[in-house]
């Protein structure tokens, strides 16, 4: 198992834990992890296709991974001879929600019993693919593994710390270059735009920017004008190969007030502190009451919250920070931190940043950009 793009002795575990003869994995951030890197470009963006579909599928019988199986439609050929992934057993004939659904309980129906209980991906199966599976393996009990999932990716390697580092450090250019590129009568959906030509030009994908110009709350791409004595924010995310950041940064059109300056401290305050607790053997839940704490300390405390969680390939895994888990931290663990307030005058101050948990402490990734940018 040491030549598998993932810890294939932990993904035994898990299934073996839950009870699984296998799992079929249809995400595509899943199709990527579990083959090291592998999904097909052409559908990569767009998965519609005629009255269906894209599909893909990576079914993994506990234990066996010399039995493990690929299912996407024949157009892949040729780039999977230029990419080839480590399972052997490809199979081209499926393609469709469908279709895939159709061989890879085709290929279960070799693999496992009749009766076998097999993880799926719920949430990124179709409802024809479900029926299908269903009424290919009428005897197997099909249940839902996304979180097992999520907890197989929830340590990352060197290298997915490296990707996120990278992909971090970017975005936080790329908003930093949208910032400097702010002038009159610009809208938020302008500067969204000019985001994205930046991700772009970096090598990232751009994926969503969340934008603000105060005093009111609108944090989406639009008309409004962000007008010189006015504060913005740029809420961003891109991606490589399905490794995530997301960054919130501060903009303001000439000197911030007072009052705008005060905000943007507490965020970077609060911010700062909760850094501290990023560390080996922190449970989940001293995480979530240190930042609560830290945020009614503040002057402005009732107009502000804190929010912890997990990224990496999904926005939202582990680690899940939450008051109810005692579960600690660990090294090789992403969290994104963010801080803001919603101040009428104002408008929605707001600092994001990327932390990985080290053996050490933590490290800050794409940290560029933290103090006001000033246009």
């Amino acid at each position: 198992m040491s030549s598998l793009p993932f810890d294939g002795e932990k993904l035994t575990c898990l299934l073996d834990q839950a009870g699984l003869d296998a799992i079929v994995a249809t995400s595509r951030h899943n199709i990527r992890y579990l083959t090291g890197g592998y999904y097909d470009h052409f559908h990569a963006r767009v998965t519609r296709a005629g009255s269906s579909q894209y599909l893909a599928a990576v079914g993994i019988p506990r234990g066996r991974y010399d039995a493990a199986f690929y299912v996407g439609t024949i157009g892949e050929k040729r780039q999977l001879a230029e990419m080839p992934v480590w399972i052997s057993n490809v199979d081209l004939s499926g393609g469709t929600t469908v279709k895939t659904a159709e061989v890879a309980a085709r290929q279960l129906k070799e693999r496992v019993p009749a009766s076998a209980k097999i993880g799926v991906e719920l949430p990124f199966l179709s409802a024809d693919s479900l029926l299908a599976l269903q009424r290919e393996l009428p005897h197997a009990t099909i249940v839902d593994s996304t979180n097992l999932l999520h907890e197989l990716r929830a340590i990352k390697s060197a290298a997915e710390l490296e990707t996120l580092r990278t992909v971090a450090d970017t975005v936080a250019e790329a908003i930093a270059a949208t910032f400097r590129a702010g002038r009159d009568n610009l809208t938020t959906a302008e500067m969204s735009a000019i985001c994205e030509k930046e991700m772009t030009a970096r090598g990232v994908e751009f994926l969503w920017s969340f934008t603000n110009a105060g005093p009111g709350y609108l944090r989406a791409p639009s008309s409004l004008l962000w007008e010189s004595g006015r504060a913005m924010h740029l809420d961003c995310g891109g991606e490589i190969g399905d490794y995530l950041a997301d960054i919130c940064r501060m903009g303001h059109r000439g000197k911030p007030s007072t009052l705008a300056s005060e905000l943007h401290a507490e965020c970077l305050e609060i911010q700062n502190e909760i850094r501290k607790f990023v560390r080996p053997g922190t449970p989940y839940a001293e995480l979530a009451r240190a930042g609560e704490e830290a945020m009614a300390r503040s002057a402005h405390g009732s107009i502000g919250r804190f929010v912890a969680h997990g990224i990496g390939m999904v926005s939202h895994e582990q680690p899940m920070i939450s008051h109810d888990s005692q579960r600690p931290l660990e090294a090789g663990m992403v969290l994104s931190i963010e801080t803001e307030f919603l101040h009428p005058e104002v408008g929605h101050l707001k600092i994001e940043d990327v932390v990985a948990v080290t053996p050490a402490g933590y490290e800050g990734y794409g940290d560029l950009g933290r103090e006001w940018q000033i246009v």
